[in-house]
């Protein structure tokens, strides 16, 4: 009986000296993120005319990989929010980096969208645009290439990643 209470007490304590593990992630639009897209839009000059952007903190995180990421919306999205790409970030980096490398983190993604209209119709097309290189060779021509290795190491030091998960971090 006492051996019971003892596993008892040292199981209560175990369980209440760990941290809590919340595996719900919290969406919260960001008007600051959205706020720093309009600027750099407008002093990068970056098309995306007419797309409706939303701009979504991720909390705790997207995942411990991906520091930010550009969505197109789909079809029931784009009927129920009216936006065309939605551009997440992850709260933890996000309070983790300085401003200037949360400028470049967001660029990198506005560059994704990629507004084309149909010749024909004139419908307008929203798509996904590709890394012209392993980066955007306008963002590599202004910052370098030592941004994606800050924004890594950030990463790797907030989660503790191995070196196989920091191989997997994508940017």
């Amino acid at each position: 009986m006492n051996t019971q209470n003892n596993t008892d007490s040292f199981l209560e304590n175990y369980q209440s000296s760990k941290p809590a593990k919340t595996s719900k992630k919290e969406f919260v639009l960001s008007d600051e993120i959205m706020a720093l897209g309009a600027e750099i839009i407008g002093e990068k000059r970056i098309d995306v005319y007419p797309a409706k952007i939303g701009y979504v903190l991720v909390s705790p995180n997207i995942s411990k990989t991906i520091p930010a990421k550009c969505l197109r919306t789909s079809k029931e999205l784009k009927f129920f929010s009216n936006l065309d790409y939605v551009i997440e970030v992850s709260d933890e980096i996000w309070t983790a980096l300085d401003k200037e490398s949360r400028k470049i983190l967001l660029e990198h993604e506005l560059r994704h969208i990629l507004v084309l209209q149909n010749d024909k119709t004139g419908d307008w097309l929203f798509k996904i645009r590709q890394h012209d290189i392993q980066d955007f060779s306008k963002v590599i021509s202004d910052y370098g290439i030592e941004w994606r290795k800050k924004i890594k190491l950030c990463l790797s030091s907030l989660y503790d990643l191995t070196p196989a998960e920091e191989d997997s971090i994508q940017i």
